[in-house]
Formats: C-alpha cells, sequence, structure tokens
C-alpha cells in the first residue's frame, strides 16, 4: 500500500485533501453552533442537485369553494411558477430570512396570505416552522383529523410523521392539499428535496389530514 502512494503521489495529495476535510466536517458537526448553517450547507447543495420540479399545476376546480380556498388555490400556483429552491429569495420570504427546513413555513406563509393566519403557541407569530408544533396547534385547535376519519379539501394541510416522508430527509413533513380524486390528494409542498412540488398519494395511507 505504501508503495503504492509513492508511485502515485497525485493519487496521495487528493486522498491527503479529502481525509483532511473529512476530519474537519466532523470537528464542525461536533460544535453546535455550527449545524445549523452545515445543515443549511446540505439542504441547499441537495436542492441544486436535484432535478427541477416539472409536473404541471393541476386543475382545480373552484365551482364549490369557497373564497379563502380559492385564494389558496391561486397563491401555490403563483408561487410554484417561481420555482423556489433552498434557500433562494422565496424560500427566505416565507422563512423570515431562516435558513431551515421550510415545508412548514411555507405552508404557514400561503395561510397567512390567503387570509387565514396560524397563531405559533410558543412566539404568537403566524408563522410555525415545526411540524410537530403544526400538529400541537391544530390539535389544541380541535381541527386535527387523522387518517381515515375525514376526507381532506382543499386548503388543507396533510401532515406526515414517519420514517420516509415527501421532503427526502427527515421524519416529519406538511404539505398543502389542492384537490382530491376518490382515495387520492393532490398535494403542493414545499422544500420536497429543496424544492417545491406536486405529489399524488393515496390520504387514507399516507399521511394525517387536517
Amino acid at each position: 500500500m505504501l508503495n503504492f502512494f509513492k508511485k502515485h503521489p497525485l493519487i496521495t495529495t487528493i486522498t491527503c485533501i479529502f481525509l483532511v476535510l473529512g476530519f474537519m466536517f466532523i470537528v464542525l458537526l461536533a460544535i453546535p453552533t455550527t449545524r445549523p448553517a452545515i445543515r443549511s450547507f446540505i439542504s441547499s447543495t441537495q436542492a441544486h442537485l436535484s432535478f427541477p420540479a416539472s409536473t404541471p399545476f393541476p386543475e382545480v376546480d373552484q365551482t364549490k369553494l369557497n373564497e379563502q380556498q380559492k385564494r389558496i388555490v391561486t397563491l401555490t400556483k403563483e408561487e410554484y411558477r417561481k420555482r423556489p429552491i433552498s434557500f433562494d429569495e422565496n424560500v427566505l420570504k416565507y422563512s423570515q430570512g431562516n435558513r431551515e427546513s421550510w415545508c412548514a413555513d411555507y405552508a404557514s406563509w400561503i395561510l397567512k396570505e390567503a387570509g387565514a393566519p396560524l397563531s405559533n403557541p410558543n412566539s404568537g407569530s403566524w408563522r410555525i416552522p415545526g411540524v410537530l408544533t403544526l400538529q400541537s396547534y391544530f390539535q389544541s385547535e380541535n381541527r386535527y383529523r387523522r387518517v381515515g376519519t375525514y376526507t381532506p379539501k382543499t386548503g388543507d394541510l396533510a401532515i406526515y410523521v414517519g420514517k420516509s416522508t415527501l421532503d427526502g430527509h427527515s421524519r416529519q413533513h406538511t404539505n398543502i392539499v389542492l384537490k382530491v380524486n376518490g382515495n387520492t390528494m393532490t398535494t403542493i409542498g414545499g422544500n420536497e428535496n429543496g424544492r417545491m412540488r406536486i405529489s399524488s398519494q393515496p390520504y387514507k395511507t399516507e399521511a394525517n389530514s387536517l
């Protein structure tokens, strides 16, 4: 092994660089104050390496929607056209400048702009950045419905808690219901692999619907 590295100095140099960088990364992770910045960097890198959202915005029948639901559809369509990605100016608008997982930030912003702001139980703000805090908020408001007990409606928030969620890397996620067809709901969510995406999934098995 030593003879190999002696014969290939370029490979030796590259190997040493990666070892040093790996060591520095481990050291930085061990420092609590640097963890948010590292997570932000990883999230942003992941987003820019992922494929851009290509699913067209779905047609939503608005004949039976109330004004708030119509406003949510309009807002989500407008924001989707901007193709937000971690952490561009659009995402930082949802998160009030915080570089963090932004699925709940996006949902909070849409509801605020639609005239139905949330109220963070910890700060009183319209923004609830944590999915579990969001879940607790709806439970306290008696507005939380579990899987199989409720048919989602346009403008509802879906909450996912499990081993794998639509955001690609965490165990908590939320997105907005656009429409329901049979047992399938179509949603739009922020921070799904660092981007805004439209997805369809069977709501009776995949999400807790609010």
